[in-house]
């Protein structure tokens, strides 16, 4: 399997440059979403679905990735798969909310469970997909102990984003200066480089 994320700025263009590298990779394609559909959400959802492909399949998760594996495992058995996760910090986030909020008593020492039950869902979705491109307004440093003191939620996102992210063939950072998601030459080139990936 041939794994991109691409990290960056909010509003900084990430979605519409995995949407262009996604457009050129081969197989069927599965577009992951993960904004919860409230009326605050509506306008950004309305926007992501007028500017895909209609022959993307559209996959919906809000607190299980396993749902997305499954509805790919079952379509994708005897065909190339391509899927595109756009808002791994949001789905991630939903998951910190229902991890802790039974336990208060929660310490830095208990944080490696966390990560522990939801890096084998992130497994499972890449051993489904030939092509795997991950959209994220997070960072993927790991977080530090003060981290953890002072925002125990962004913690926790960051140190399981920290463990997925380690293993992607190619990680891109994008900032709201950038311009590659106009760039059809450089789209071409990393979309070519994951292909040759896949291929090996």
């Amino acid at each position: 399997m041939s794994v991109l994320w691409i990290l960056g700025e909010a509003k900084s263009g990430k979605s519409e440059l995995a949407e262009a590298i996604f457009a050129h990779l081969p197989g069927k394609k599965f577009y992951i979403g993960t904004l919860p559909r409230t009326s605050k959400n509506m306008d950004t959802i309305k926007k992501h679905v007028d500017q895909r492909p209609k022959n993307w399949e559209l996959v919906e998760i809000t607190d299980s990735l396993d749902v997305a594996t499954k509805s790919i495992g079952r379509s994708g058995k005897n065909e190339i798969t391509a899927a595109l996760l756009d808002g791994w910090g949001v789905y991630a986030k939903c998951r910190v909310f229902q991890w802790g909020k039974d336990d208060t008593e929660l310490t830095i020492a208990d944080e490696a469970r966390f990560v522990d039950e939801i890096y084998p869902e992130y497994r499972r979705l890449v051993d489904v997909c030939d092509y795997l491109v991950v959209v994220a307004h997070v960072s993927a440093h790991p977080p530090a102990d003060s981290d953890y003191e002072l925002d125990r939620i962004t913690s926790r996102v960051r140190a399981v984003t920290s463990r997925c992210v380690a293993e992607a063939g190619k990680v891109i950072y994008h900032d709201v200066e950038d311009v590659s998601h106009k760039d059809k030459g450089y789209v071409e080139q990393i979309a070519g480089k994951m292909i040759m990936v896949e291929s090996a």
